[in-house]
Formats: C-alpha cells, structure tokens, sequence
C-alpha cells in the first residue's frame, strides 16, 4: 500500500512539471514583463501551484498515517476548486473578443475547449467527493481532474518541442492511454471487472468532452454565441 502512494506522489510531481514545462514560453519567460499579463493570469497560476501542491502533499500525509491533516487539507479544496473553475472561466470569456479578432473559427474552438475542460474538471471533482470514503473511486478521479488539468500544459509543451498537430493528439490521447492502462492492469493483474471500474467511467466523461469539442463549434448556435460575446 505505501508503494502505492509513493507512486500517486511521484506521478502527481509529474504531473506539475509538465504542466508548468508547458507555459514556460508564454508566461514564465515574460515575467520581467508581469504588466503584460491581466491579473487572473496570475491568480490562475497560483491557485494551480496550490492544486499541485495538495495533490502531491495528500499521498504522503496518507502514508505517514496523519488522517486529520489529511482530511484539514483536503476540505480546502471545497474552496480551491470553485476558484480554480472560475479563474478558468474568466481567461476564456477574457481571451474571446482578442481571438475572434483574429479567427472566428479559431476563437469557438478555443472557448469551447476551455469551458468543456471546466465541465469535466468539475464533474470528476464532485465524483471524487461524494466518493471520498472509496478509496478506488476517489483517488481514480483526483487523478482524472489532475488529468484534465494537465491537458493545457502538455498540449504546450508537445506543440513547442514537435508541431501543434503533436500537441493535440497528446492532449487527446493522454487520458485515454492513462484510463486504458489502469483497466487492463485491474482486469488481468487484480482480475477486477472492466464494466464496474472508475476509469472506465473517467473515460467515458472524456470521451463525451471529445465528442462536445468536435460537434459543439460547427453549430450555429456556438458560433453565434461567440460572435455576440466577441462584441460585448
């Protein structure tokens, strides 16, 4: 058991630093010029640092059998996470009118991404909640929400180093290949059911983001939205 949450610790780690990797260019890079940047920006950060920060604290508290800290700290999330979902929300409504400027296609592209990711970050946040006292189904969807989370970064990080093509598909296919991982280990190591596992679950809320991200721009609806929105 404690190698387990040595590995959730060490995976978390990563998880950070490729996330931050990912905006080295586009923020850590400019920090000379910090009146650049709208303030959210750095409130964002900031309240990202504190996510990884807790994410990588909780394992460790578990293994070193301090429940009450454990539990002190993880409350803070109640109030971490909506701040987070908002930051998130305010950097894309904030970013429409300068994309839609331009690219209209790409400026109900880019805002949709962001609002899904909202939507399914808050989803396996509430599902890690409720099932906080299930261990499997709350550690399985504390890595999805991370998994989400780190999708921006990595995309980054993968576009700067290859092509933005690259990025894309390790944003797409990262939490799948996470999700089909654990499945195949439970089902033929622990010999545990596919049908009744969290990470199937997982993966069918990013299948369902997938599928919003493809069909969701080309509407009229969206693009008018954003149109409207780009004008206000």
């Amino acid at each position: 058991m404690e190698r387990k949450y040595s590995l959730l610790t060490a995976m978390f780690i990563l998880i950070a630093l490729i996330s931050t990797s990912g905006f080295y260019f586009s923020y850590f890079a400019k920090l000379a010029s910090l009146g650049d940047f709208f303030f959210v920006t750095h409130l964002h950060l900031f309240l990202f640092f504190c996510w990884f920060a807790m994410l990588i604290v909780q394992p460790i508290l578990v293994r070193r059998r301090k429940p009450e800290l454990h539990r002190k700290i993880g409350r803070l999330s109640y109030f971490l996470a909506p701040l987070i979902v908002v930051s998130i929300l305010v950097l894309v409504f904030n970013a429409i009118p300068r994309n839609y400027a331009n690219s209209p296609e790409q400026a109900a592209i880019t805002a949709v991404g962001g609002i899904l990711d909202v939507i399914s970050f808050s989803i396996c946040y509430v599902i890690a909640m409720v099932k906080k006292r299930d261990l499997r189904w709350h550690v399985a969807f504390i890595i999805g929400a991370s998994l989400i989370v780190l999708n921006p970064g990595l995309g980054r990080l993968v576009s700067n180093l290859v092509n933005n093509d690259a990025g894309i598909l390790a944003m797409v296919v990262t939490p799948f290949l996470f999700a089909f991982t654990i499945l195949c280990y439970e089902k033929f190591k622990l010999k545990r059911p596919m049908l009744k596992s969290p990470y199937l679950a997982f993966a069918f809320v990013w299948i369902c983001e997938l599928a919003l991200f493809i069909v969701l721009p080309q509407t009229a609806f969206w693009k008018e939205l954003i149109a409207s929105m780009a004008k206000t």
